[in-house]
């Protein structure tokens, strides 16, 4: 059991640092198309519309995928009163419900996600930007991000059902991030 969950930890460190790479990459875009906009009507005198319109496009391309790497650090908007009530079983118990709560919730969202897409997909609606494209390929940020937080959460909640500490948690023994 401990091997698999070595070779699933390995495999989401993998999945982990191309979710980062690519969000990354999605930000310097969101950053430098509105540099480039005021570059190109300075020297020009005109402006393109869609480097303007193609920042806040990009965002749920950050927000979505990004929220599972959050949540297997333990990094997401929380008020966390009871785990520092709570030690021993009793703690174990209490994040196994929430993480098999949050697999749950991120199963559902990203179910029904995929229903909005292919939904969007069967209407065909084209962007009203200056370069057209159909919408739903804003919306496919929706099931990818919540696929990946659900992936997250379930290797979170395997790694507390065996005792093991998650990826990112404070390891008193180890004496840093396990």
């Amino acid at each position: 059991m401990r091997g698999a969950l070595a070779a699933y930890r390995r495999l989401n460190d993998w999945l982990q640092a191309a979710v980062v790479a690519f969000t990354g990459f999605v930000v310097l875009v969101i950053v430098v198309a509105p540099l480039v906009a005021a570059i190109v009507r300075y020297y020009t005198g005109q402006g393109y519309d869609w480097l303007a319109e193609m920042p806040p496009q990009l965002v749920p391309w950050v927000v979505f995928p990004m929220m599972g790497v959050l949540l297997r650090h333990d990094r997401h908007i929380s008020v966390d009163i009871a785990p520092y009530l709570l030690s021993g079983r009793a703690y174990t118990l209490l994040r196994a419900l929430v993480l098999a709560i949050s697999l749950a919730a991120c199963i559902v969202f990203g179910w029904y996600g995929a229903e909005s897409v292919a939904f969007f997909r069967r209407l065909g609606q084209l962007s009203t930007t200056e370069i057209e494209f159909e919408l739903w390929y804003l919306y496919i940020s929706y099931p990818v991000g919540f696929a990946l937080a659900a992936n997250f959460c379930l290797e979170a909640l395997l790694h507390t059902l065996a005792g093991q500490p998650a990826p990112g948690k404070i390891d008193p023994e180890l004496g840093g991030l396990a």
